[in-house]
C-alpha cells in the first residue's frame, strides 16, 4: 500500500511538473517579445531589456507564484520592477562616477588651458570606459582610487576581503581594455 501511494504521489508530481513546463513554454512564446519591448521602453537598451526579460522568466521557472491564473500580469510586474531597479542602479553608478571625477579635480587642479581640455577629454573617456565595464568593477575601481582599503571595498561591494585584490586586477584590465576602445 505504501508503494502505491508513493507511486501515485510521484506520478502526480511528474504530471504537475509536465503541466507547468507546458504552461511555461506557452507563456514564454506568448509574452517574450512584448515583455522585451516593454522593458526596452523603460531602459532604452535592447540587450539589457532581453537580459531582464530572461531573468524574469528564470525567476518564474524557479519560484512560480501560487496564483497561476494571472501569470502574465506577474511577469510584467516583476519585469518592470527589475527595470526600475536597473534604472536606479544606473543613476547611482553615474553619481559615483561623477563624484570620483570631482574628487580628482579637487586634488589636482590643472594650471593651463591646454591641460584643462586634455584632462576633460581624458575624464570623458574614463567615464565612457567606466560605463562600458561591469558595474561592480567600476565601483571597485572608483572606491580604490578614492583611497579606500581592501576591507572597506569588500564591505561596500559585498565580497570577501581576500578576493578584493584579484577582483581589482580584473577590473583594471577590463577598464584598460574599455578605455582603449573609448572614443568621444
Amino acid at each position: 500500500m505504501t508503494f502505491s501511494r508513493r507511486s501515485r504521489s510521484t506520478s502526480r508530481a511528474a504530471s504537475e511538473s509536465e503541466a507547468f513546463e507546458s504552461l511555461f513554454e506557452a507563456l514564454f512564446e506568448q509574452h517574450w517579445e512584448r515583455l522585451c519591448r516593454v522593458l526596452y521602453s523603460i531602459l532604452g537598451d535592447w540587450d539589457e531589456a532581453e537580459d531582464l526579460a530572461m531573468e524574469t522568466f528564470v525567476q518564474l521557472h524557479r519560484r512560480p507564484p501560487a496564483d497561476r491564473e494571472r501569470l502574465g500580469g506577474w511577469l510584467y510586474r516583476v519585469a518592470s520592477n527589475q527595470a526600475l531597479n536597473a534604472l536606479r542602479a544606473r543613476r547611482r553608478r553615474q553619481r559615483y562616477e561623477e563624484e570620483a571625477g570631482h574628487l580628482a579635480l579637487e586634488h589636482h587642479p590643472p594650471e593651463d588651458p591646454a591641460a584643462v581640455v586634455e584632462q576633460d577629454q581624458e575624464r570623458r573617456r574614463a567615464r565612457l570606459a567606466l560605463g562600458m565595464i561591469k558595474p561592480r568593477s567600476a565601483q571597485m575601481l572608483i572606491l580604490r582610487h578614492s583611497d579606500m582599503s581592501y576591507a572597506e571595498i569588500a564591505g561596500a561591494v559585498g565580497v570577501s576581503p581576500a578576493s578584493v585584490g584579484s577582483l581589482l586586477r580584473r577590473a583594471e584590465a577590463e577598464f584598460e581594455h574599455a578605455f582603449s576602445r573609448a572614443t568621444e
